[in-house]
């Protein structure tokens, strides 16, 4: 049986006669994006003289578990997004599972449409990243309403839906280069 060349390298299955090196590498490929999510929920907990820093972090967080649930799901797992959710839950302390549930939410979303959000145009694909941040960020809101039994100003909801709407463009091109540069590493 022929391998498919049509099927991206990065995601190629690891083949028998593979040497552990060769594993080695395309498990820390897998891993890299939660990896790195996870570090910048640690720099973000980090008493840091940057102000605001710790009010990106969800904005960042939905913004790449939609990227890279939609475009290279592998490396962005449903366990992955539960343990990054819980991290995000312990640093912020917030009610332990909701930002777990949001990312959740998020993931299932973009994994899902994955096959329509890839054939997309980027302008399109953007605008239904922004409606699906807007309801997430809406949704984390009334969550925060419902645990404070008081109805808070929607005002911070909209900040951080424009900030993830923000974001993703630059994140986008990032996170492209770097599944990139990992497709011409696997050609070597």
């Amino acid at each position: 049986m022929k391998p498919d060349s049509s099927r991206n390298s990065w995601e190629a299955e690891i083949q028998p006669h593979q040497t552990i090196w060769s594993r080695l590498d395309h498990g820390a490929r897998r891993l890299l994006p939660g990896i790195l999510c996870f570090f910048i929920i640690i720099i973000c907990a980090a008493p840091l003289p940057v102000p605001g820093i710790t009010e990106i972090l969800p904005a960042f967080m939905i913004t790449t578990v939609f990227f890279w649930s939609a475009w290279h799901p592998s490396s962005m797992t449903s366990p992955v997004v539960f343990l990054l959710g819980l991290s995000m839950d312990f640093v912020n302390f917030t009610p332990l599972g909701v930002s777990a549930l949001l990312l959740l939410l998020v993931h299932s979303v973009a994994f899902y449409s994955r096959f329509g959000i890839t054939r997309l145009p980027f302008l399109l694909s953007w605008l239904i990243f922004a409606f699906i941040a807007l309801g997430v960020c809406l949704l984390q809101w009334s969550f925060a309403c419902l645990f404070r039994l008081h109805i808070l100003t929607l005002s911070p909801a909209l900040f951080e839906a424009t900030l993830c709407v923000g974001f993703y463009p630059a994140l986008s091109v990032l996170f492209s280069w770097v599944i990139q540069k990992f497709n011409d590493r696997e050609d070597i």
